[in-house]
């Protein structure tokens, strides 16, 4: 059975829906990922400063 017109705009639909919705799905999960990296790498420079300094390091 071929298909009309509306047939095939309705496939052309999907699949512009189906394709943005997983490329949507695949950018938010890799900016996730490089927050989260972020994050780690922020917590880790939070970490190694901590402790105490002698005077000659500070600035006044």
């Amino acid at each position: 059975m071929p298909l009309g017109k509306f047939g095939k705009i309705t496939i052309s639909w999907l699949v512009v829906t189906v394709t943005s919705l997983s490329l949507f799905v695949v950018a938010k999960d890799h900016i996730n990922a490089r927050r989260l990296e972020n994050m780690r790498s922020r917590e880790r420079m939070r970490k190694s400063n901590e402790g105490e300094y002698p005077d000659v390091y500070r600035s006044l």
